[in-house]
Formats: structure tokens, sequence, C-alpha cells
């Protein structure tokens, strides 16, 4: 087992494309993947939260493998919208790189009667930018630094 993991490791370190090895993010990179989250956002506005998250899991093979997830976080958004109203408009509060592979993005999303954050951490694989986790919270007091 062991020698196989290593095996695994030494096939991975020859073929992996020289993104690996490169500097931070750049910023065309970050807006590539920015614009998953952008795409997202705006089919929520639009109201068509169950469209939003079914693009936004189509484009990661990282949740194309966990059945249920889209039926879960269609459910949350619904039950967002039924208690907050419809979604009028969102920003971006910040954008942070680890290394040249993981991005997070947080939005204020503003509904009728709430303002929910959004996180979206975006990872880069060999395919381009995925999603890896996105989700909301909307307890403000978690939002700032203690």
């Amino acid at each position: 087992m062991l020698s196989t993991v290593r095996i695994a490791f030494a096939v991975l370190a020859i073929s992996t494309p020289s993104w690996a090895t490169a500097g931070p993010v750049t910023q065309n990179e970050a807006r590539q993947g920015d614009e998953q989250v952008q795409s997202f956002l705006a089919s929520l506005k639009a109201g068509k939260g169950n469209e939003a998250v079914m693009t936004l899991l189509s484009s990661s093979p990282l949740w194309a493998q966990r059945p249920g997830t889209s039926e879960q976080m269609v459910g949350q958004i619904d039950a967002a919208i039924k208690a907050y109203g419809p979604v009028v408009s969102y920003e971006k509060l910040s954008t942070a790189a680890l290394g040249t592979m993981a991005m997070r993005e947080y939005y204020f999303v503003q509904h009728r009667d709430m303002v929910t954050r959004w996180e979206f951490e975006l990872l880069r694989t060999p395919r381009g930018w995925s999603v890896g986790y996105f989700g909301f919270t909307d307890q403000p007091n978690t939002w700032f630094p203690q």
C-alpha cells in the first residue's frame, strides 16, 4: 500500500502542470474563478435559485459526487428567500488567495428584509477553477473580527 502511494505521488509530481509551481493567483486567474460566483449570484437575484445551484454544482467535479447536495442547498436558499424576501442586490466584500490553488471570496447579499453573507472557496484544478465550498450565514455577529 505504501509503495502504491509513493508511486502515485511520483507520477503526480512528474505529470503536474507548470501552474502548480507558479506564483500567487493573478488577477486574471481570480477573475476566471469569480465568473462562476458572479453567475450564481446573478441567477439568485433573478429568482432562479435552483438553476443557480445546479449550474454551480455541475461546474465542479467535487460536488457532482455528492448526491443530495443540490436539494439540500436549494432548500436552504428557498427558506432564506421565504424568510427574508427576494434578493435585491449583492456586493463583493473580499477575496483572499492561499498560495496558487485556493481563493476565498465573501459577498453580502441584500434581501428585501435582511442581509446574508456568502462564502465561496474556489480551488484550482487541472481543468480550471472549481467551487470547493459555498454557503451563507445570516448571523451578523459572526461577520466581524473578535
